[in-house]
Formats: C-alpha cells, structure tokens, sequence
C-alpha cells in the first residue's frame, strides 16, 4: 500500500493503524533493510545485553522519531524472549528536522539508523545452547510516498561465562551513544515560561549558547514548523517555541529533547510557569 504524503496527522493515523491491523508478510520492505544486531558476541548469566534494530534506508527516504511531528508513525517493535529475558525501552538518537511542505514539519532519520535497547538477561541459564530472540518491526518509511513495512528478525548468540564486545558492530553501537539525549549536566537548569501564543524555553549553563534547537517528545504542543528564536545570555540562552494550534488547555511539563551543535543532545523536562493572572 502506498500513501501520498503529507498527510495531517489525524488523517494519516487512521490509514496507518488500518494498515497495521490489517497484518503483514513475514517480510515487506522495499526501501529499507532491516537488521537485528547485538553488541556482545555471547550471553553470560546475569550481565545484560545490548541490542539495536538498525535500519539501513534507500537514499532520500526516511523513519520517523519517537515523536514523528506532523505527519508519520515511529517504528513499533513486539519482542519475543527466552523465558526470564526482558526487553527495556527503545532509545531514540537524536532526530533530523524534516520539512515537506511549509505547513509540515517531521522529526526522523535519513540513510540510516541504529535504535538501541538493553535486554536483561537472567542470573543463571541452564540450557548451554545458542539462545535465539526475535522481534517485529514495523516501519512507515517516506519519500514523496510513505509505504508500511514490516520484518521478522532473528538473531542466535552462544552461551558463554562472560560475554565481550562484537567487534564487527562496536563502531556503530559507538556512534550510536554519541547520538543518544543525555541527561542535563547537574550545573545546568532549564525553565519554561508560558505566554500567550508561546513558550520560553531558558537553558542556563554558566555560559552562552549561541545555536540549539529543541525536538518536543509529545506531540501537539509546539507548532513544529514555526521558527524556533534563540536569544543568547551570559549564562546560556531563551528559545521562544510558538504553541501548536492543538494545544487546547495549559500543561505542567515541557519534555523534549535540545541539540546544541558541537555538543551532545540533552533530555529536557522542565516545568512549566504560567502567566500571573
């Protein structure tokens, strides 16, 4: 099934969650491959594991983020585990801002990305045998047309006393940790104040910011497509962030994710002032 984008988003995910109910082949993917990659090279009883599901895309297409903006769907994943194995969160590198019209703005990735999760692994493991995992993936991958895919991986790791790591995918697991949101250094704070029509967004860091921009994790607060102002400080910067029109009642918490350049991105929840009445 093809889809001509963009697509606003109420529309879009009533297409898309038809298309997804409607179910898939084992595997649909034409612009995308799709492979489920482990950075040890064994499992050992108790020491955790991490694994990505790395997409590799067809040039000038694209997934989405967590958080698509105003058109697509992120990537949903269904694992299937030994018994006492348990999957934890995906982690989302950073996204790309992605514009297709003037009215649209999407957060997601282009040529390739590698989403990562840790896998708990149990203290003891009796059976000696290569243990297998598996996962469901489904992916709305876009151009001028976006297209649901899907695929079934499979990965088999040996059994083994310790486990180390896999040097054919250290570099890409590597960069990957470079991409991920860290957490605000303890230094720095953050601050939201609400106005008419707008947010600021205040980062103080003890130095100035000349360059950031903020990527909201929950749709349908900021008008994504509006320009993001950046006023420096002494002591860091103010983003003026437009309200979405969708944003119906005041919310308590600004959660997101500010990619300064030359430096890495950072988890942002701050709460929200409102105006004195």
């Amino acid at each position: 099934m093809v889809f001509i984008a963009p697509i606003r988003r109420t529309a879009w995910l009533l297409i898309v969650l038809a298309s997804f109910v409607a179910g898939f082949p084992q595997t649909n993917a034409q612009h995308a491959r799709v492979e489920l990659l482990a950075r040890q090279n064994a499992v050992a009883a108790g020491s955790d594991l991490q694994f990505g599901v790395h997409f590799i895309l067809e040039k000038g297409w694209h997934i989405y983020w967590i958080n698509p903006g105003d058109s697509g769907q992120p990537p949903s994943f269904k694992w299937h585990l030994p018994a006492g194995f348990t999957a934890g969160e995906i982690q989302w590198p950073r996204p790309e801002r992605m514009q297709p019209s003037k009215a649209l703005t999407d957060f997601g990735y282009h040529d390739e990305a590698l989403l990562p999760l840790t896998v708990r692994v149990p203290p003891s493991i009796s059976n000696r045998m290569p243990v297998e995992f598996g996962v469901e993936v489904k992916w709305l991958v876009c151009r001028e047309v976006c297209i649901p895919e899907h695929a079934e991986l499979r990965l088999s790791l040996p059994v083994a006393a310790t486990a180390s790591a896999d040097p054919q995918h250290a570099q890409l697991f590597k960069k990957t940790d470079k991409l991920l949101p860290q957490p605000l250094p303890r230094a720095w704070k953050a601050s939201v104040t609400s106005r008419k029509g707008e947010f600021l967004l205040t980062i103080r860091t003890g130095k100035p910011i000349t360059k950031a921009e903020f990527f909201p994790l929950d749709p349908g607060q900021i008008d994504n497509p509006a320009p993001q102002n950046l006023q420096p400080s002494r002591t860091g910067a103010t983003l003026t962030l437009k309200k979405s029109d969708q944003l119906l009642k005041p919310i308590t918490l600004l959660r997101g994710v500010l990619v300064i350049p030359g430096s890495s991105a950072y988890r942002i929840e701050a709460p929200v002032r409102q105006p004195i009445q």
